[in-house]
């Protein structure tokens, strides 16, 4: 059974609320046999028989996902440069895409700390000493 595809359809249709026309509508839009791989595959995971298959950033045919990229971006292990050279020269447009992502990410970070020490540095003090 192809479960990235089950479990794309399975995020497309429980992704709207409970009892909710879209949810219904999305539903319903699903072909008979999709409807009963859906539903295994939801039993599936509430029982645990199945894990969820990360379907966010993965792509099919087998590249790194984003978490994937960020943790050997930050470990300072052997080995993960080269891991991440040759995702890169492996697929060049998704690895631009991540790292522009990861530098934002790590930008945000920085902003929102140097934000936070300059915060807590004026606090209850008087003007004149800002």
């Amino acid at each position: 059974m192809d479960y990235t595809r089950i479990a794309k359809l399975h995020s497309k249709v429980f992704s709207a609320p409970r009892d909710s026309p879209e949810r219904e509508q999305a539903y319903s839009a699903l072909s008979e046999a999709d409807r009963a791989a859906v539903f295994d595959y939801d039993m599936g995971i509430r029982s645990g028989r199945i894990k969820a298959v990360n379907i966010n950033e993965q792509e099919e045919n087998g590249n790194m996902t984003y978490e994937q990229f960020k943790q050997k971006s930050d470990s300072g292990e052997r080995g993960t440069l080269r891991e991440l050279s040759k995702f890169a020269k492996e697929s060049p447009e998704l690895y631009q895409q991540y790292r522009e992502r990861y530098h934002r990410e790590q930008d945000e970070q920085t902003r929102l700390h140097n934000r936070r020490l300059t915060e807590n540095t004026f606090k209850n003090k008087p003007f004149s000493v800002r």
